[in-house]
């Protein structure tokens, strides 16, 4: 007789028979739950003999297969049950937040009998064969969490495994971290014998291979689903599917939940790829864990501001987020703005990140660690890129490989969450702070040897030239005119748009990139190219920042003409700024250069941007002179397009100087040279700027048809920022035309066009021009409440002029509702600041409102003195529209302080100025103020009826029939 103990460590030791013919292998499986309550404390003998007799304990306890005739005992020793682990959870980290969603995502996939939704997986091995007598098999949801290093997929993954505690989802929970990342990662054998350890199985049983140690994990699994008992197992930081797939559960009441910093797409789970943390989750996560150390530090709060530098310094990153926090706690008396500096003046922000125990750079050293070398190459190369971003293709060159294989390098950094697919095919990018550690290998690396510093600046010199290469070709695309030959780089203006717009971060990048390391000939080139987008596009801080940094590049060139031209591109850049006085000065000193240099056509350039400025500025005389200088150079070039540009400016001038007819001519010489030359988008320029002038001579209908003709060149050529202001000028005609309703709504369009291009000026005009409609419309609350958010926005931006008129417009909504007192306190805000301002046409329409105001509540004497400063202004511009208009107001103060004959010449005055200016509408009102006059004085009743049918004549000529049929039936009753 045999007698075999209980196994010991040596699993599989051999027992010999007594005749020495006889092998058995004897073990004992322990089951956890119920299936190893069953074994009892005492040995159990069992007896087999005969022809190959087999011998079975009870449950089980004991198989020995023997040889023939054999009869062998066997006393099993069976133990009580082993200690189980079976609520291994960590505690869910303090401070967690931020992840509402993913939660939600989680609690769906993990609760019990989830739905088809879910990824399910068999198990190996579980598989059967078809048959109708036996039910299907439920299959394992399994939920992988993927992200960068610090991301929180841990953190995540144990708040969904508390949350599924909460809500009695499992009966068990099994933590196992895989260190998938560190040097020696955990094989599956041995995560399979902590796993089996944790139910209970004791290390004598567990037996040697993968393969059967995985069956013995999923039988003990079955054991327990078919008690009612389910499990739940979080397999932390894996690396690879090979690493999780022995570790799935074989029956579907159990679930598998997965941590790796790889997309995992061969396990067949289901994906949840978690991103970095909102703005204000990461506050929220910076503010709770300040308050866990101390609950009174409410710094985060009450620094807010500095508090989100911090988190965007962080890159919204849990773990940079959390050691920023610690650094915080360690010093209480830290400002949120010295941590923000911190970060910002360190080499980079991975120096600053590490509280002692936890570096966010050891963190990214382990992902690297993971790369093959080719995919390490590729990493470091893509740092050498400037830019958030970058395509495939400029990819392909710094990578000096064909597409196929740069997307295949990419793809597999994405896997391993070092790089970002970006919303569109094609493009990728790098969170910043994975960022900043691959500029610091690329950095390290390419200091090894002088062979890798070449090859590093050879392909970024590639790509420099790549860039400014495609620029120009996109540049060629937005200013062809009709018909004119383009590069076949893009297929058309819409694709060369499409391209810009994707890439103008990375080109500005480049651009500072180039001057940065010595390349200075694109950095002068690049401005150039791109102002013609960026002025469409307004990106105007964008264009001041490059055209600045392409004016040094120059400098350090010692280029006299790409100094000179450089000069006239940032003055360019501070017009659109709305920075006048430096324009002016940036076009001055282009010019100076290039009549140093003598160049002729540079010099013409230089002039026709002063003279823009000059425009702004108020100085229309030497603006007139600059534009025909430029004129008489383009003319000597035979340069037409440029001599039609002259044209347009001196029109431009010339209108603002009243001089209208020769404004008109040189309009209509631009328009005929626009569309000579093809030119859709200066012909719709044309047109808008002949509208303008028409409307100033009170051709209201002709300035619509051309507003209507420049509108549809701007739509057609998809110019939405000209577009805005055609619509902006239309709905100022309109608004002269009394057409209030169709004011107000075009006006609504331009505020909802500039918002699109965040351009606050325009914004805060459309406001203004949208409450100038509304008061014509009588919805004064409406229109108060517009003005009232131009005149917060002229403000903000310190626009003092601007806020001058928002004044202006605030008082004369007050005085037609009545307000008088509220109008003279606006009027006299708005003088104030124009008077600061030296704006005289500005001064004159605050007088005048001042004057309607001071009438109002009864302040005639001061009315009449508003009245007659402006009407001097007015003559002193040669404004007889304006002057006409304050004329006939003059005459409402005189005729309520009861001084008739003055009343009387006043609005006869104003009469003869409106008739001059073609303004039969502004007549008709004039005629109905003197007939007004002429009764309070009591005069002849013919004197009166006669102005009054003067009245309506006028205002039938203006098209206003309701105000004619007025002022007959005022006739008839005079």
């Amino acid at each position: 007789m045999i007698e075999a103990s209980p196994p010991v460590p040596e699993r599989g030791k051999e027992l010999d028979a007594e005749d020495g013919r006889t092998e058995a292998h004897c073990s004992q499986a322990r089951n956890s739950g119920a299936a190893a309550a069953t074994t009892g404390s005492g040995p159990v003998q069992v007896t087999a003999s005969g022809r190959r007799a087999v011998a079975i304990g009870g449950d089980n306890l004991g198989i020995v297969s023997t040889g023939d005739g054999a009869t062998i005992h066997l006393e099993i020793h069976p133990y009580g049950p082993a200690p189980m682990a079976l609520a291994s959870l960590p505690p869910v980290p303090a401070g967690f937040t931020g992840r509402d969603e993913e939660l939600a995502v989680l609690r769906d996939l993990l609760r019990p009998a989830t739905g088809s939704g879910c990824a399910q997986v068999t198990a190996p091995g579980d598989g059967r064969a078809a048959d109708d007598d036996v039910p299907e098999p439920v299959a394992v949801v399994v939920a992988a969490v993927t992200g960068t290093a610090g991301v929180g997929k841990t953190s995540l993954a144990v708040a969904a495994g508390h949350l599924a505690a909460q809500r009695g989802y499992f009966d068990a929970f099994l933590f196992i971290d895989l260190h998938g990342y560190d040097t020696a990662p955990v094989l599956p054998t041995q995560a399979l014998d902590a796993l089996l350890r944790s139910l209970g199985v004791e290390d004598a049983y567990i037996p040697p291979t993968l393969e059967e140690r995985a069956a013995l994990y999923r039988s003990q699994l079955d054991a327990m689903a078919a008690g009612d008992s389910s499990v739940l197992v979080i397999a932390d930081n894996a690396s690879t599917p090979e690493q999780v797939r022995p570790l799935l559960p074989g029956s579907g009441s159990h679930r598998l939940l997965v941590t790796s910093r790889h997309t995992l797409p061969t396990l067949g789970a289901r994906l949840l790829d978690l991103d970095v943390l909102t703005p204000s989750s990461a506050l929220r996560l910076l503010d709770t864990a300040l308050r866990i150390a101390d609950p009174a530090d409410t710094r985060a709060l009450r620094q807010e501001a500095d508090a989100l530098d911090v988190a965007r310094r962080c890159g919204h990153l849990p773990l940079a987020l959390q050691i920023a926090a610690a650094l915080l706690i360690a010093d209480p008396q830290q400002h949120f703005a010295e941590l923000a500096a911190e970060l910002g003046r360190t080499t980079g922000p991975l120096d600053y990140l590490d509280d002692g125990e936890r570096a966010l750079r050891s963190s990214f050293d382990l992902s690297f660690q993971s790369l093959t070398e080719p995919q390490a190459d590729t990493f470091r190369r893509l740092a050498l890129s400037p830019g958030p971003d970058i395509s495939t293709a400029d990819a392909a060159l710094l990578l000096e490989r064909d597409d196929r294989e740069t997307r295949a390098l990419l793809a597999a950094l994405t896997r391993a969450h070092l790089l970002v697919r970006g919303a569109v095919r094609d493009r990728w990018h790098m969170l910043d702070l994975i960022r900043a550690y691959a500029q610091e290998l690329a950095a390290g690396h390419s200091t090894t040897t002088a062979t890798t510093t070449d090859v590093y600046r050879r392909v970024q010199r590639l790509l420099f030239d790549h860039r400014a290469a495609t620029a120009k070709a996109a540049d060629d695309h937005l200013k062809a005119l009709t018909g004119q030959p383009v590069p076949d780089a893009f297929a058309g203006e819409r694709e060369a748009m499409d391209w810009l717009g994707a890439e103008r971060t990375n080109l500005l990048a480049t651009l500072e990139a180039a001057h940065l390391l010595g390349h200075h000939d694109v950095a002068c080139r690049l401005p150039r190219l791109l102002a013609e987008y960026l002025e469409r596009g307004r990106y105007v801080d964008d264009w001041v920042a490059a055209a600045t940094t392409a004016l040094a590049s120059a400098r350090v060139l010692a280029d006299r003409r790409g100094e000179a031209t450089a000069w006239i591109c940032l003055g360019a850049a501070l017009d659109a700024a709305r920075r006048f006085h430096e324009a002016a000065e940036a076009h001055r000193q282009g010019l100076r250069i290039s009549q140093e240099a003598d160049d002729r056509e540079l010099e013409g350039v230089a002039l026709s941007n002063l003279g823009c400025a000059l425009l702004e500025l108020g100085e229309y005389e030497e603006a007139a002179d600059v534009h025909r200088r430029d004129l008489a150079i383009c003319q000597e070039f035979d340069d037409l397009h440029g001599e039609g540009k002259a044209w347009h400016n001196l029109g431009n001038v010339l209108r603002h100087l009243r001089r209208f007819d020769e404004a008109l001519y040189g309009h209509r010489h631009d328009l005929r040279i626009c569309q000579s030359l093809g030119d859709r988008r200066g012909e719709g320029a044309a047109w808008q700027c002949l509208g303008v002038v028409l409307s100033e001579v009170r051709r209201f209908d002709e300035a619509v048809d051309a507003l209507e003709e420049a509108l549809a060149l701007f739509v057609a050529t998809e110019d939405r920022f000209a577009e805005a202001g055609a619509l902006t000028d239309l709905g100022i005609v309109f608004r002269e035309m009394r057409r209030y309703e169709e004011a107000a709504e075009v006006h609504r369009q331009v505020r909802a066009i500039y918002e699109e291009f965040e351009d606050d000026h325009g914004v805060s005009c459309a406001w203004g021009n949208l409450g100038r409609a509304l008061t014509g419309l009588g919805e004064f609350e409406e229109a108060l409440d517009a003005h009232r958010r131009d005149l917060n926005m002229r403000k903000e931006a310190r626009d003092r002029l601007g806020e001058a008129q928002a004044w202006c417009n605030l008082g004369v909504t007050h005085a037609a509702a009545g307000q008088y007192p509220e109008a003279v306190e606006a009027h006299l805000r708005d003088l104030a600041l124009c008077l600061q301002g030296e704006d005289r046409p500005g001064e004159g329409a605050a007088w005048n409102g001042l004057g309607i105001a001071y009438a109002g509540v009864g302040r005639f004497d001061e009315a009449v003195e508003a009245h007659r400063r402006d009407i001097a202004i007015c003559q002193e511009a040669g404004d007889q529209y304006g002057e006409g208009v304050t004329w006939n107001d003059l005459g409402a103060s005189l005729t309520a302080s009861g001084k008739y004959d003055e009343a009387e010449q006043a609005h006869r005055r104003a009469i003869g100025l409106f008739r001059r200016t073609n303004a039969p509408y502004e007549e008709g009102e004039a005629f109905a103020s003197l007939a007004a006059a002429l009764a309070a004085d009591g005069r002849d009743q013919g004197a009166v009826r006669a102005a009054w049918e003067a009245s309506a004549a006028a205002f039938t000529t203006a098209g206003a029939a309701s105000e004619a049929a007025a002022s007959r039936d005022a006739a008839a009753v005079a």
